[in-house]
């Protein structure tokens, strides 16, 4: 078992043996996922771009309205000015710079990143939430992953370590309708 399978998919597994979570899915599961989530389905689609150079997991997220049938791809924004339409890990040689995974809680969806702060040296867990028509993004899109958390851990901490922590704290300490 690798060290990232160990922090990452280790915790997941005892949240859903305790009943707190419904699918923690992490970066290194590839493939399609699925959620219901606000009337609808969240898919998010897990793969790998590698060749000599490189090695990076991605996951891009869409959503199906049920109403409509439409898809249409579910951002990542970190503010209304601020959008990716996929998600990257990083990697440096041996050491992750930046991971995360989707955690189902309730009837909410989150996507949790632990990446490095290359300025101050710690790493920041930074939580999204699934939210719909969301008033800070009038002109669209519908759907979005909206940061709603981003909380500081001291230098010396690993992104592995905070994935570890961040997959047992309770949403509601860390986000906000």
């Amino acid at each position: 078992m690798n060290i990232l399978t160990r922090f990452l998919l280790l915790p997941a597994l005892c949240l859903a043996a305790a009943g707190t979570a419904l699918a923690d899915v992490a970066s290194t599961r590839q493939g399609l996922h699925q959620w219901p989530a606000l009337g609808g389905k969240l898919y998010m689609v897990a793969g790998t771009v590698a060749d000599v150079l490189r090695y990076q997991r991605t996951m891009t997220f869409y959503f199906q309205d049920k109403s409509s049938g439409d898809w249409n791809v579910v951002p990542i924004a970190d503010g209304p000015a601020s959008l990716s339409e996929s998600w990257n890990h990083v990697g440096r040689g041996e050491t992750t710079v930046r991971d995360g995974f989707v955690a189902a809680r309730g009837n909410d969806v989150f996507l949790v990143e632990a990446a490095l702060d290359e300025k101050r040296g710690g790493v920041d867990a930074t939580w999204y939430r699934l939210a719909k028509d969301d008033p800070a993004y009038i002109d669209g899109p519908s759907v979005v992953l909206k940061r709603v958390a981003r909380v500081p851990y001291p230098r010396g901490t690993s992104v592995e370590a905070v994935l570890k922590k961040e997959a047992v704290v309770p949403p509601a300490q860390r986000s906000k309708p």
